[in-house]
């Protein structure tokens, strides 16, 4: 309880985000939406009708969910005082602000959901998790309160975060880690971190009291291996769908045309091999209270079985339809809302496939005029491909 209380202190002293980073949240805290329900693996899209901001600071990212879901009632909590009245400040003139409602409460309280109430569609914890002492209480209340079908959005530090190399170096100069004090003494040695560095791209030294205060400073700061965090996503009963980091990483799999050798892991699965080869500095999660589906990769019968549904991810630019099944087609697709885009060289069966995948056709029924008939081998390794890159689901056959 010390430990809580002083972390408590830090964001009643300066609440969260400071004034310079305001309005910037959905630039450097939110995953794509596209993404998230591209991971969540449903037909359709996310429509939240009850939205958990879970340690809300001064509100910033409860008006960007009520401006981003007009229909969703949005219940958003901290345990700062002092940023709730803030938050309930900057409500008065938020687009959207009037349908968010602020209340002072602890995460970790078992009592929490008398406050909050429960049947969430999504819950979104950003930065917070990090910073409380008794993270498995707050995993447990975030599955009591999610619906069957909801998600958990989560954003916690991760084994390369700053902190964790900062820290020591600090202490070592004589500098309590414990508690920011602003001085020129500290900004000297912050700069000497950051000279000293090569990640993050950031430069620590230059940022505002608030951010270090938060981030780097202070009395905890979980910052821990994917593979660590899963262990408590588990233990609470929720699990890990996708990793937005390892969304971007996966591409050099493709770029050395080595996905073949990840079949038949899951995007959770290749999400946890990349943050042991490349850790995270902040792990941005979706979860929930349902693992994600099993794909039988390796039974040919029951894969043909499964419906093809393309994700929001990507937008495709369908080359012209013609030629044998197996000429090879430029499939050009592009992801606006991550700025990403891939370039595939792929049969014409394939385009056919994904011109039909909108999970109302298995895919058996989708290659029924396709001759010569596809091989086990090559539809697998297709379809593999096109789920770890997030353009396409595969739904199980209807009951």
């Amino acid at each position: 309880m010390r430990i809580a209380s002083r972390v408590r202190k830090i964001y009643e002293r300066r609440p969260y985000p400071p004034p310079a980073l305001r309005g910037t949240i959905e630039k450097w805290s939110l995953p794509s939406l596209e993404w998230i329900n591209a991971v969540r693996e449903k037909p359709a899209a996310l429509n939240p009708a009850r939205i958990f901001v879970a340690g809300c600071g001064v509100g910033t990212e409860a008006f960007v969910f009520a401006q981003r879901f007009p229909d969703a009632e949005v219940i958003a909590v901290d345990f700062s005082v002092r940023s709730i009245a803030a938050a309930r400040k900057l409500q008065r003139r938020a687009d959207g602000g009037e349908r968010v409602r602020f209340e002072v409460a602890d995460l970790s309280s078992p009592h929490l959901l008398d406050i909050t109430g429960d049947r969430f569609d999504l819950v979104s914890c950003h930065g917070v998790l990090s910073y409380i002492p008794d993270t498995a209480a707050v995993l447990r209340n975030f599955a009591r309160c999610l619906t069957p079908a909801g998600i958990l959005v989560l954003g916690v530090n991760g084994a390369s975060h700053p902190s964790v190399r900062w820290r020591p170096v600090l202490n070592a100069f004589g500098i309590d880690a414990g508690e920011f004090r602003e001085g020129d003494r500290v900004r000297q040695v912050l700069r000497v971190c950051d000279a000293l560095s090569i990640y993050p791209p950031i430069q620590i030294a230059d940022q505002d009291a608030g951010y270090l205060a938060g981030d780097l400073f202070g009395p905890l700061n979980h910052a821990l291996p994917l593979a660590e965090w899963n262990r408590s996503f588990r233990d609470a009963g929720l699990h890990l769908l996708g990793h937005y980091h390892a969304f971007f990483a996966v591409r050099a799999l493709l770029n050395h045309d080595l996905h073949l050798a990840v079949i038949p892991r899951s995007r959770a699965e290749i999400a946890k091999l990349v943050d042991v080869l490349q850790p995270s500095s902040f792990h941005q999660l979706v979860l929930s209270r349902r693992p994600a589906a099993r794909i039988p990769w390796d039974d040919a019968a029951k894969l043909l079985r499964r419906r093809p549904l393309l994700t929001p991810l990507f937008v495709a630019r369908w080359p012209r339809r013609g030629g044998p099944w197996r000429n090879l087609r430029r499939l050009t697709l592009e992801s606006p809302s991550t700025t990403t885009g891939v370039d595939l060289r792929v049969p014409e069966w394939e385009v056919e496939i994904l011109r039909h995948s909108d999970g109302t056709q298995s895919l058996r029924q989708i290659l029924e005029k396709v001759r010569p008939p596809v091989p086990a081998k090559e539809l697998r390794e297709a379809m593999y491909l096109l789920y770890l890159l997030g353009v396409i689901n595969l739904l199980p056959r209807r009951a």
